[in-house]
C-alpha cells in the first residue's frame, strides 16, 4: 500500500497533499466539474465525470487505489478542505511486457496555478515510480497547452510523437496531443 501525507508550502499559501479516499469521493465530483469547465485541455468535457461514475463506485474505486500498490492518486487540499489539485500515477504488474511502464495525469484548479503544486505533486510521483521500479513514465498533454508543455519539459519529459485529431471538443474543434514520456 502506498500512503503518503505532506504539508506543502506552496507560492500563495499551504497544502495538504494526500492519498484521495472514498471520502473524497464528493468533493472529487465537484473539483473535476470545476476544472473541466475551466479549460479545454483535460480530457473530458464538462459533466463527463459525473455521468461516468456514480458517487458509491467513485467511492470504493478512491478505497481500492488507497489499499492497492499499483497506483498512487494524491489530491492537495486547502488548509480549508477545498482541493485544489489532483495527480494520479499507475502501472500494472500484471503484465510482463509493460509492468516496467507509468502512466500519470495531474491538473490544478485555474486559481491555484502559479503555485507550485503541479510540479510538487509530480515530483512525489516520480519518487513513487523510482520506488516502484517503473523505467518509463508516460502522459498526453493538448499540443497547445504550453504551461503543462513547460513543466513536463522541465521534469525530463520528451516527445515521442504528435497524436493528430486524437481530442474533439463539442463544437467539433479536433485537437492534437503529444505523447510526452520519461525514461528512468
Amino acid at each position: 500500500m502506498s500512503r503518503y501525507r505532506e504539508v506543502f508550502e506552496g507560492k500563495g499559501g499551504r497544502f495538504i497533499i494526500r492519498n484521495a479516499e472514498g471520502t473524497d469521493a464528493p468533493r472529487l465530483f465537484t473539483y473535476m466539474d470545476h476544472v473541466d469547465r475551466e479549460t479545454v485541455f483535460l480530457a473530458r468535457e464538462p459533466g463527463e465525470f459525473a455521468e461516468s461514475y456514480t458517487l458509491e463506485q467513485e467511492e470504493e474505486l478512491l478505497r481500492r487505489w488507497a489499499e492497492g500498490d499499483e497506483k498512487l492518486f494524491l489530491i492537495a487540499e486547502t488548509e480549508g478542505g477545498e482541493l485544489a489539485a489532483t495527480c494520479g500515477c499507475f502501472y500494472s504488474k500484471g503484465r510482463r511486457r509493460s509492468r516496467h511502464i507509468g502512466e500519470i495525469a495531474v491538473s490544478v484548479r485555474q486559481d491555484f496555478w502559479r503555485m507550485g503544486l503541479g510540479r510538487r505533486m509530480m515530483s512525489i510521483q516520480l519518487d513513487w515510480c523510482r520506488e516502484h521500479q517503473i523505467e518509463k513514465l508516460k502522459l498526453t498533454v493538448d499540443t497547445q497547452n504550453t504551461r503543462a508543455l513547460g513543466l513536463y519539459f522541465s521534469l525530463g519529459f520528451q516527445v515521442e510523437g504528435k497524436l493528430c485529431g486524437e481530442g474533439k471538443l463539442a463544437d467539433g474543434t479536433c485537437q492534437d496531443v503529444y505523447a510526452m514520456a520519461k525514461f528512468f
